[in-house]
């Protein structure tokens, strides 16, 4: 039994970790180099990441309005993990700069990528469209409240701007277009369909690699007291605390799986170029990306493991 569920597990999260590992060793040899990683990754985000959200919403073969509660639940577990993150911060008295990038960097998951990947392994159409939802409602709330902590102590941040730039963001457009279709009904043609199946296969090979190949760790990280506890809050805290209120609040299968798959998921790489853009501190982030990175494929693993023994799901 506990070799089989082991398996089982190791299915859901080899096939990412590999992934990863694939575009550290295509790094390391020189087959791919930054400005792959660069191109690719706007390939991803622009082009492939939204035309998978919008796949997976309008073909998906389920009410979406029945999971209102998990869309409800998502949007308080991300705003109770940025609560509990600043009071840890608040505590460790950091610096404004290091203050700011510490809780961005322990409280945001890479739900777009690694988390969703991690979903769509584990139920290649249910995980999909509960990992867009989750997405769709938790990533302009992420974006806010990291504009908001990475602010501080700055006068000249426009809240119009970043509210525009939210609600621009290709996944957020996709997955709206893709709820007026629902809405709407039409019958899309199947050359559509088919090339929407294609450029969305695209999506997480291709991000995956590019998160292995632009993986960068100083020497001093194990010894950087913020960067350890921020990768311990993400990995470790955040995600128990979010699991244990999902199974309070009667979650259970494959919604409590979305749940405890998207917010154990490392920290965002988006995190790294909003710290910098903000004048934050973007070699602590970058740090905390790249070690949550590592570590996640540990402490994921466990996660699905216990949930999976006691039956949860």
């Amino acid at each position: 039994m506990y070799i089989d569920l082991l398996l089982q597990t190791f299915s859901i999260t080899l096939p990412v970790i590999l992934l990863v590992a694939l575009g550290v060793f295509l790094k390391a040899r020189g087959q791919i180099d930054d400005a792959f990683v660069a191109t690719s990754s706007k390939l991803v985000f622009n082009v492939s990441l939204p035309v998978l959200m919008f796949m997976a919403i309008v073909t998906a073969d389920m009410q979406v309005s029945e999971y209102l509660p998990l869309v409800g639940f998502s949007l308080g577990a991300a705003l109770g993990a940025f609560v509990l993150t600043v009071v840890v911060a608040r505590l460790g008295g950091f610096a404004d700069a290091q203050y700011g990038a510490f809780v961005q960097s322990a409280f945001r998951s890479n739900l777009g990528i690694i988390g969703l990947a991690l979903c769509i392994t584990a139920y290649p159409e249910q995980g999909a469209i509960l990992g867009a939802l989750v997405l769709a409602v938790v990533t302009p709330l992420y974006n806010l409240l990291s504009v908001w902590v990475l602010s501080s102590g700055q006068d000249d941040i426009s809240w119009s701007k970043q509210l525009r730039l939210t609600m621009t963001n290709p996944l957020i457009v996709a997955i709206a277009l893709a709820a007026l279709v629902r809405v709407a009904s039409p019958e899309l043609p199947n050359v559509l369909l088919s090339t929407g199946d294609i450029l969305a296969g695209l999506t997480l090979p291709l991000a995956l690699v590019g998160i292995g190949a632009s993986l960068t760790l100083s020497r001093s990280v194990l010894m950087n007291t913020p960067v350890v506890l921020a990768v311990f809050m993400k990995l470790v805290v955040l995600p128990s605390v979010v699991v244990a209120a999902a199974v309070w609040g009667g979650f259970r299968g494959v919604e409590l799986m979305t749940l405890a798959l998207m917010f154990a998921s490392p920290t965002a790489a988006a995190a790294f170029v909003m710290a910098r853009a903000m004048n934050s501190d973007s070699r602590l982030t970058a740090d905390v990306i790249a070690l949550s990175t590592l570590g996640s494929g540990l402490t994921v693993t466990t996660i699905i493991y216990v949930i999976n023994l006691i039956g949860l799901v």
